[in-house]
């Protein structure tokens, strides 16, 4: 969508307790190659073969900067990635940048309605599934995780008035169909939203933060209305 409107992408690392992780390749082999800080910090990656709790190719990320906002040591941040040494030719190799990582993803879950995914599955259905079906890009679509005052869940389905008229019960069940994909817990998991008549689909457009970012998932608290005067 970027290169259709005549501009370039670069694609940047980071989190929230680290800062910056990665800068984006100028000669990419994948569309998130970028080259790994490793003079900022020290990385290390979960093998394939051992023993351990953590999910094969997850990154453990170490500070190596006495300035740095947080002293990290072997901490996981929840992603991970494939990372290779490679020759690429662009500027940032010949500053001594020379390990990348591509196919970065997220493996920490969302949980929303008291039904736990992979964010990886939300994502993937909200970026590429239902702007497939309905238009729109992915920005146009964000679930929303409420409770009312009692502690229900509510569950909202965010679609941008802009889409123009949608059947909302069709946007409903390609999400829902959406997420159901994969093994029998992820359709166990979709037919307890969809028992429970989640998402409710309403046409708003998604929230942003105060940051005026757009997240895949806004949690907030559902507005009660006040009890009428008798």
């Amino acid at each position: 969508m970027i290169r259709s409107a005549g501009a370039a992408a670069q694609i940047h690392y980071g989190a929230q307790e680290a800062g910056g992780l990665g800068r984006s390749c100028l000669m990419p082999e994948f569309v998130d190659d970028v080259h790994f800080l490793e003079d900022r910090y020290a990385l290390v990656q979960r093998d394939i073969g051992g023993r351990s709790n953590l999910l094969p190719q997850t990154l453990l990320i170490s500070t190596l900067l006495p300035r740095a906002r947080l002293v990290l040591l072997n901490v996981s941040l929840g992603d991970q990635a494939t990372v290779v040494k490679r020759h690429c030719g662009c500027p940032l190799e010949k500053l001594g940048l020379k390990t990348h990582l591509h196919t970065i993803r997220s493996f920490e879950k969302l949980t929303a309605g008291g039904v736990t995914f992979l964010d990886t599955d939300v994502i993937r259905v909200l970026e590429d599934v239902l702007p497939a079906r309905f238009g729109g890009a992915p920005t146009d679509f964000q679930l929303v995780d409420e409770s009312t005052g009692d502690g229900v869940p509510r569950v909202r389905l965010l679609v941008n008035p802009r889409l123009g008229p949608l059947d909302s019960d069709a946007v409903r069940q390609a999400f829902l169909e959406g997420i159901g994909e994969g093994s029998g817990v992820e359709r166990v998991m979709m037919l307890t939203w969809r028992d429970a008549g989640l998402p409710i689909v309403e046409r708003e457009a998604p929230k942003l933060t105060g940051g005026g970012k757009i997240q895949h998932v806004h949690f907030g608290r559902a507005k009660i209305d006040p009890p009428a005067e008798r």
